[in-house]
């Protein structure tokens, strides 16, 4: 499974952000209208962009409360600072930003930086789509995958926090390195080796609880 991971890691980088041009367009035009005033524009960039923010926080922040809270302090952040957006720039990794640092900036107050947990739901990922569906009336299968995902969670909870955060921003949101290290603030080559230093780790791990 680790092996999964490290191959959707290197197709990812090799098939780049199809369509991102498009849709960075799209949310600077919301931008410059939730900077003009206009009506509507701050709803449509929240509803193209809350869920995967949330997701992303939640795997940050261990309460889902929080998680919701911060989601707000987020947006709330990217309307105060709609105006500040520099035209052409990758609307997703300014966004992820912003979450980010909104989540470290709580963990920081509460003094559990230290202690951040990087939860990531495999229930989604784990497997193909064909083997999503091939998985339909078939307990023994569901019952393995099961086994396997509860294996890799417990895997990825041994790794250090800030391996975690680049398998959850490269693999699990698809974010390029060089889009991961705006968000960041690491440099590309350093968040390479984590990632393979993390992928590495998964592999071993899994070995042992085979």
């Amino acid at each position: 499974m680790a092996e999964r991971l490290e191959r959707s890691a290197t197709s990812q980088i090799a098939r780049g952000q199809n369509g991102a041009a498009t849709d960075t367009a799209r949310d600077e035009a919301l931008l410059k209208g939730m900077a003009a005033g206009e009506s509507g524009a701050f709803d449509e960039l929240f509803a193209r962009h809350s869920g995967v923010v949330f997701s992303f926080l939640s795997r940050l922040i261990a309460s889902q409360t929080d998680a919701e809270d911060l989601l707000q302090e987020t947006f709330i952040r990217v309307l105060t600072h709609a105006k500040d957006f520099r035209a052409g720039a990758a609307f997703r990794p300014w966004l992820f930003t912003i979450a980010r640092n909104v989540a470290y900036n709580a963990l920081q107050k509460r003094k559990l930086r230290g202690e951040m947990e990087v939860r990531t739901d495999f229930r989604q990922n784990a497997l193909p789509p064909r083997a999503a569906e091939d998985r339909n009336g078939d307990p023994s299968f569901r019952m393995q995958s099961q086994e396997q995902n509860a294996k890799l969670l417990a895997a990825l909870d041994e790794l250090p926090p800030p391996q975690r955060e680049i398998i959850v921003l490269v693999i699990f949101n698809s974010f390029s390195y060089e889009e991961a290290a705006a968000i960041t603030g690491e440099g590309e080559s350093t968040l390479r080796s984590r990632v393979f230093h993390a992928l590495k780790k998964l592999r071993d791990r899994l070995k042992e609880l085979s």
